[in-house]
């Protein structure tokens, strides 16, 4: 526990001079145990963090050292924990997310990097000082490493601290680039996509939709993708020559896709692609209906890449990113 209470107060630290939060705001909290935690209590400047101002609790919320008072945002945190795998938890208030959290819907990076590291990051609204609806948070870290809460701030999971860590510095640092890119060239507002990214993207088909990875389902993604102008545009600038294996976990079914210069050319049965991306239904299911990106699940390690290199499979990002938005707009069940 010793090593723990010494991560947290370092990180926090960290927090505050990087002025990702301020004063008294902010908690960060860790797993101890199956059905224990640790956690900053009330009022606790994560700025000079002692260890008295860290706090046991059990898995109700109550401190294990009679007296203490964990932080307010303690439910959010057991929340969380209840309903992800994650290991510790930095909740912040960073001002440039905070600010332009007031007017937007949602985060859209304008970077490659900061896109296959956190992606599209949602808004969660919430009216009150602290969080009093979690689930709202919990349903969006299934799906985001990180999330921004209304007028509120940030929260970031991972598997250690360094991890959460980053996500919340490079979210800021993203935001801050935007704001810096709209001064500069009075670009379109902040978070909202480039309009190429949506064009001429058919609307949501009406329906029951296809079963996942069903032969008509696969189908379906070919029509729509060869269908495309946009798509095979992207393809021949890009010389998309290759082939790509989706694995269905469960059912043990796997499609490859064969791609040459921009068009795909077959649909086979089988796992001889050169590249292998396999998942279980509930992370292709999130895939295909927009809950998450295919390039961040696969960052994140909810798809997983079997065979092939993300570097090597991200050179023709433009055109996969281009199929995937076609293929989300094919509804499955």
């Amino acid at each position: 526990m010793a090593k723990l209470e010494t991560e947290m107060i370092r990180w926090s630290t960290l927090l505050f001079e990087r002025r990702l939060i301020s004063g008294w705001g902010g908690n960060l909290s860790c797993r101890l145990g199956e059905n224990k935690f640790l956690i900053t209590g009330q009022h606790a400047p994560l700025g000079f963090l002692t260890t008295k101002h860290l706090v046991r609790i059990d898995r109700n919320g109550s401190a294990v050292v009679k007296g203490q008072k964990p932080s307010s945002e303690t439910p959010m945190h057991l929340a969380i924990y209840a309903g992800t795998d994650t290991q510790v938890i930095i909740h912040t208030h960073p001002p440039m997310v905070l600010a332009f959290s007031l007017t937007h819907g949602s985060f859209v990076p304008i970077s490659f990097e900061e896109k296959y590291t956190i992606g599209e990051v949602p808004i969660i609204v919430q009216d009150t000082p602290t969080v009093t609806e979690p689930e709202k948070v919990v349903t969006e870290l299934k799906y985001h490493p990180v999330v921004i809460i209304k007028g509120h701030g940030t929260v970031a999971i991972g598997k250690n601290f360094e991890e959460a860590f980053l996500l919340t510095d490079l979210l800021e640092e993203a935001v801050h680039c935007q704001f810096f890119k709209e001064r500069l060239n009075g670009a379109p507002a902040a978070g909202e996509r480039a309009p190429s990214d949506l064009r001429h993207l058919p609307t949501v088909r009406p329906g029951k939709g296809f079963a996942l990875f069903s032969e008509e389902h696969m189908k379906a993604l070919v029509d729509g993708a060869n269908g495309d102008a946009d798509f095979r545009s992207r393809g021949a600038e890009t010389i998309l020559t290759s082939s790509l294996t989706l694995v269905l976990q469960e059912a043990e079914l796997a499609w490859t896709v064969r791609f040459r210069d921009g068009a795909i050319t077959a649909l086979e049965k089988g796992d001889s692609g050169e590249f292998l991306i396999s998942g279980n239904s509930e992370w292709w299911n999130a895939v295909f209906s927009n809950r998450i990106d295919p390039f961040l699940a696969t960052q994140q390690g909810k798809l997983k890449l079997k065979r092939g290199e993300l570097a090597d499979l991200s050179r023709w990002y433009k055109p996969f990113q281009r199929a995937f938005a076609l293929w989300q707009t094919i509804p499955v069940r």
